[in-house]
């Protein structure tokens, strides 16, 4: 049986990987920040919003598990200009050992043309996640996208860009190669309290490690600000280094959510 990948990870810090996420977590709280404080005539409550969520799930692949699941984002927006940052982290350890241990950080901002719905954007993705084969993944891109409304309870955001993905696939070195990004994003309100949303990202490389991640959702608030999250995220890794790394893989989650 092949051990566990965290038992792989070399002793040294990969400080450039380290660095640029935490330019993007500088860019998360500090630009709004900067911002707000030339910004004293709007509300605070139209400035912020995000949600907190916390739960369990059940992941299949490289080594099926039943894991702690978290998926928290942060929006901020000012006129034309908006700051989407989320993070996603699943955990699962039994005994000494330790089968799941999968971290995303995004951070995307947005300037949005009259009206909003074309807009431009700048995206940055970290992925940790040694369970496909590599160390982590690092992508920045700069694109555009539209939001297309189908009525009164549905719309479209689809957006396409380019730019570089940094890696470094597990025994090997980090490599940097051109990059782009395509995504679709379907929102799908059923009722007041009930939303449906379908997100699908390619990350593609012309180093052919191309990944794919569909992430499905229903959502249902209980109370308040309270509300109940289901969730199905799926992920293919077109080229994993090492062979008995699964192309596929799934998580699905059941989470409470604390909008704020």
């Amino acid at each position: 049986m092949p051990s566990s990948p965290t038992s792989q990870i070399p002793s040294h810090q990969n400080y450039r990987a380290r660095i640029m996420v935490s330019i993007a977590l500088i860019f998360i709280t500090g630009i709004p920040s900067f911002t707000c404080a030339f910004a004293n005539t709007a509300k605070k409550s139209k400035l912020w919003s995000g949600s907190v969520a916390f739960g369990f799930s059940s992941a299949t692949g490289t080594y099926p598990s039943i894991n702690l699941h978290s998926h928290d984002w942060v929006r901020w927006q000012y006129h034309r200009w908006e700051n989407r940052a989320h993070v996603s982290y699943d955990y699962t350890a039994a005994s000494t050992a330790v089968y799941a241990n999968r971290l995303v950080l995004e951070d995307q901002g947005r300037y949005y043309f009259k009206p909003k719905i074309h807009y431009i954007f700048g995206d940055i993705r970290y992925d940790r996640n040694q369970f496909n084969g590599y160390y982590y993944h690092l992508i920045e891109t700069i694109g555009e996208g539209n939001i297309v409304s189908l009525g009164k309870t549905m719309s479209i955001d689809y957006q396409g860009g380019i730019g570089a993905q940094e890696d470094q696939p597990i025994g090997m070195k980090y490599q940097t190669n051109p990059a782009a990004r395509l995504a679709v994003g379907y929102q799908w309100h059923l009722t007041r309290h009930a939303t449906f949303k379908e997100n699908v990202t390619a990350l593609l490389s012309t180093a052919n490690n191309n990944t794919y991640e569909s992430v499905t959702s229903l959502q249902s608030q209980l109370y308040g600000p309270l509300a109940l999250q289901l969730s199905y995220t799926a992920t293919y890794n077109e080229f994993p280094v090492i062979s008995y790394y699964k192309k596929f893989n799934t998580i699905t989650a059941a989470d409470l959510k604390f909008h704020f």
